[in-house]
Parts: C-alpha cells; sequence; structure tokens
C-alpha cells in the first residue's frame, strides 16, 4: 500500500495573527499609535478614560457592552500603541490613559503635518504638554 502523494495539495496559508502587524512587531513609530485608535470600541475606551484617572476593565467592559476577552484584546492593542497603561491589583486589572506618550504621539503628528518654515509649529508642539484634564 503507498502513501497518498501530497505534493499537488496547494500550500497552506499562515495562520492570521489577531493584531496588525506593526502593532505585532511592537514598531514604535506614529502609525502604530493611530492603527490603535482605528476602532470605535477603542475610541470609546480611549473617550471614558479621559473622563477618570482610571477604570477597571470589568466596567470598561460593560460600558462598552462588550465581552470581557474581546476588552482585553481591545485594551492590548491600546496598551502596544502607547495609548494606555494598565496596572494590576489583586486580580482587578485598572486602565488609564499615558497621557504623556499620547502628547509625544500628537507633537510626532503636528511636526509630519506642519510645514517645516511654519514659526507657529513650534509654538504648537511646545504647547501640547500631557493633558491632566479629568485626573483630580
Amino acid at each position: 500500500m503507498q502513501a497518498p502523494d501530497h505534493s499537488s495539495d496547494p500550500p497552506r496559508r499562515p495562520a492570521r495573527r489577531a493584531l496588525p502587524g506593526s502593532i505585532a512587531a511592537g514598531a514604535s513609530d506614529l502609525s502604530v499609535a493611530f492603527e490603535g485608535l482605528a476602532n470605535p470600541t477603542r475610541l470609546l475606551i480611549v473617550e471614558s478614560l479621559a473622563a477618570t484617572p482610571e477604570m477597571r476593565v470589568s466596567e470598561l467592559a460593560e460600558l462598552c457592552m462588550v465581552s470581557q476577552p474581546r476588552m482585553s484584546w481591545h485594551l492590548r492593542i491600546l496598551r502596544k500603541a502607547g495609548i494606555i497603561r494598565t496596572r494590576r491589583d489583586g486580580r482587578e486589572v485598572f486602565c488609564r490613559l499615558d497621557r504623556d506618550a499620547i502628547a509625544q504621539h500628537l507633537r510626532a503628528f503636528v511636526r509630519l503635518v506642519s510645514a517645516r518654515t511654519d514659526p507657529s509649529t513650534d509654538a504648537l508642539i511646545q504647547s501640547l504638554q500631557p493633558i491632566n484634564e479629568g485626573i483630580s
């Protein structure tokens, strides 16, 4: 009895990754931050975190009406994009905006879209210090 000949089988495609390539690779350029924000649920997370110093993951999941695993997936993308930070306290995980990193992303974006000869660019970049609204 001969073994079946599999040489004519089409090649298998690589498994799909859950994260966009640049985020999964850990790239730290501006495109990663924008990729992290390119989803309505993630924008709602950012908007919610902007109004409070921090929130529990379970609160965010309830607010966004997504399951806990799906919320963790969104938060991982935002964390890798440098938009949020998380901390664990026992079994609870708390999230907050990484305002310093967000300000850095904004400054990089302003530099990218501004004309090199525009003197107002420097003043605008300086004004983009970390935003502390919502923090008591």
